[in-house]
């Protein structure tokens, strides 16, 4: 039978990495980035609703969504990201669902990693066998995010504030994967995770 074990951790705290682990060794992976790209494409409801909430300022000049600029809008403005969650989540969970809904009908004995950033926040934790979250030291997250995404310490923070803390995933998870040292310690904690999978 398969199992579909979610991934999450905060921002920064090196999911990407981590799902690339996974592919490497064999697992079906998904990433709910691509299915919240995926629902405002160009031409999708998801982008007309964002224009009529947010305006046209929000589009680039071949239509397509500029994330950056929206991103400054609603990461500055609790009330802005709280309009566009509440646009964009229902459209990203129903995609969610069918993806999570396929994985579960397939017979073959596999394992597949679902990485969702607002995993808890969007309760997704009752449609997997098990939730995986990443954690990094607070320090550790805002050098990264800093350095990473080229941000002010000021707007690195209100991105980290914005989400659940990261302690707070950690406590609700399943398994826990300490990513605040380097790739050698990285490899051993996910080893010593899958063999537990």
């Amino acid at each position: 039978m398969s199992k579909i074990y979610g991934l999450t951790g905060g921002i920064a705290a090196g999911k990407s990495t981590v799902r690339k682990l996974f592919s490497d060794h064999g697992f079906q992976v998904f990433d709910a980035d691509s299915v919240a790209r995926e629902v405002v494409v160009p031409g999708s409801i998801g982008l007309q609703q964002i224009v009529d909430q947010f305006g046209s300022k929000v589009l680039k000049s071949d239509g397509s969504l500029d994330r950056k600029l929206l991103g400054s809008i609603v990461f500055s403005d609790p009330q802005q990201l709280q309009k566009l969650n509440h646009i964009t989540r229902p459209l990203i969970k129903t995609k969610i669902l069918k993806m999570i809904s396929a994985v579960k009908k397939s017979s073959s004995p596999t394992i597949t990693i679902f990485e969702i950033q607002l995993l808890f926040e969007g309760n997704y934790q009752q449609y997997f066998d098990g939730v995986i979250s990443l954690y990094v030291d607070p320090e550790v997250q805002l050098r990264r995010l800093m350095e990473r995404n080229n941000l002010t310490k000021k707007v690195a923070l209100e991105r980290i504030n914005s989400q659940m803390p990261m302690e707070q995933k950690r406590q609700k998870a399943d398994f826990v994967i300490d990513n605040s040292k380097d790739l050698t310690h990285l490899a051993s904690e996910f080893a010593q995770l899958i063999s537990q999978l």
